[in-house]
């Protein structure tokens, strides 16, 4: 996913806490290398008030706040409903496939349907 589709504001599920928010933050914070998004929880699931370290990335209620990977949520949509999005995949598709295919399957796959 690229950061075009991230903006302050969308609403986004955090994958594995399965608790909804919107991002108050996108960029590389001092605390740990890499990009990081900051979101404001819906509930206080999160471990912080969007300030790590002394430095505030943004700012909302105690345990509210929490920071991400990108690869760790999801975009919601106007209903808060989960879109489709090149960043998230389901498990079966992540993972390589050990089966190989023989040649016969693979020209069978080519063959053009009528």
């Amino acid at each position: 996913m690229s950061d075009r589709h991230l903006t302050l504001g969308q609403r986004v599920i955090v994958v594995g806490k399965e608790v909804k928010g919107s991002i108050a933050y996108v960029g590389y914070p001092t605390f740990a290398t890499g990009k990081w998004i900051g979101i404001i929880l819906d509930e206080a699931k999160g471990k912080n008030n969007g300030t790590v370290r002394g430095h505030a990335y943004f700012r909302c209620e105690d345990n509210y706040g929490v920071f991400v990977r990108q690869t760790q949520i999801q975009l919601l949509d106007a209903e808060d409903n989960p879109m489709e999005t090149s960043m998230t995949t389901s498990t079966e598709e992540a993972k390589p496939s050990n089966r190989r295919l023989s040649s016969i399957t693979v020209a069978q796959r080519s063959r053009p349907t009528t």
